[in-house]
């Protein structure tokens, strides 16, 4: 017998600010103290952009969001398990702080990033959104 493949809805949210990138540092598994971009989980009966304006609200404060994904991918998670992720992107509007999954943030330019631990997702969204 087969094992049948999970796949979960998440969002991400790429913020650019005068060249440089907004990432949170995750402060829970999975990928706990690496960078990334702010994001999280579809909940059940919510649309990716809904989750989206929550997801960045909690982790970092308020941004505004595009209506439409710019990207979306499936990557894996582990065995059995994968994410479907729709990446948007947004625009901070107010003062941005860390909360919920970021126990950090920071605006990094490309070259800064080069140097730190991003998360396979994060680094395959930054990779499209320079494409």
């Amino acid at each position: 017998m087969k094992n049948k493949m999970v796949l979960h809805d998440t969002v991400a949210i790429v913020v650019e600010k005068e060249g440089k990138f907004l990432l949170i540092k995750r402060a829970n598994k999975p990928n706990r103290n690496y960078w990334a971009v702010p994001g999280g989980h579809v909940d059940k009966n919510e649309t990716p952009y809904n989750a989206a304006v929550r997801e960045v609200r909690e982790e970092v404060g308020e941004v505004e969001i595009s209506k439409k994904p710019f990207y979306i991918f499936v990557h894996d998670v582990d065995i059995g398990h994968k994410h479907k992720c729709h990446t948007f992107l947004g625009k901070a509007i107010g003062r941005i702080r860390a909360g919920g999954d970021a126990k950090k943030f920071g605006f990094f330019t490309l070259t800064q990033m080069k140097r730190m631990n991003l998360t396979h997702y994060t680094i395959k969204i930054l990779n499209e959104f320079f494409k």
